[in-house]
């Protein structure tokens, strides 16, 4: 089951989705494809299909041909108690996670952006949709609400291989919980 911050997190990336397809195209004339899938269920927002994101990359190579996913899921969640009250601090943690596959392979990933969208470049995109919102999800408790997020612990994974890339960072929710 999904948690109210991995599908705000998703919701968020939306628009990054509609702008590479209209900034980025293949050689073919097709649009750049970005994908959302939500980790905690396997489900794919743009499609119907599933896919399991438990896999190694190497693994889903097929997928990924299909289009570059962005995929988030829970991570963490922490609590502390703050003075003497019986009040928390809150953190949840959703893990974001970036793959696509190099167009040499048929993929959506182009470092010089003539034939799919420059990694570092959707990296940047997804950030800046993260942090414009600056809104924050209901954190579905009652008495519990967010003050800010951050991007944290990114790691660019790409080097490891030599026609995928992967990047990963978590997106720590922060907030206060006042318990009765």
């Amino acid at each position: 089951m999904s948690s109210t911050e991995v599908d705000w997190v998703l919701d968020q990336l939306a628009s990054v989705v509609s702008s590479v397809a209209t900034d980025y195209t293949l050689e073919n004339g097709d649009d750049v494809v970005i994908k959302r899938v939500d980790r905690d269920d396997s489900r794919i927002y743009e499609g119907s299909q599933a896919v399991d994101m438990t896999t190694p990359i190497r693994s889903r190579s097929g997928e990924l041909q299909s289009g570059v996913f962005v995929s988030a899921g829970s991570a963490d969640v922490s609590q502390s108690p703050i003075g003497t009250e019986f009040d928390l601090d809150v953190e949840r943690v959703v893990s974001l996670r970036a793959e696509g596959l190099h167009h040499s392979e048929w993929g959506h990933v182009d470092p010089d952006g003539t034939n799919g969208v420059p990694f570092g470049e959707l990296q940047d995109r997804i950030r800046s949709a993260l942090y414009g919102a600056r809104t924050y999800p209901d954190a579905g408790r009652t008495g519990t609400s967010y003050t800010h997020l951050l991007l944290t612990n990114e790691a660019d994974l790409s080097s490891e291989y030599a026609d995928f890339y992967d990047w990963r960072v978590d997106v720590a929710f922060d907030g206060f919980e006042e318990l009765p």
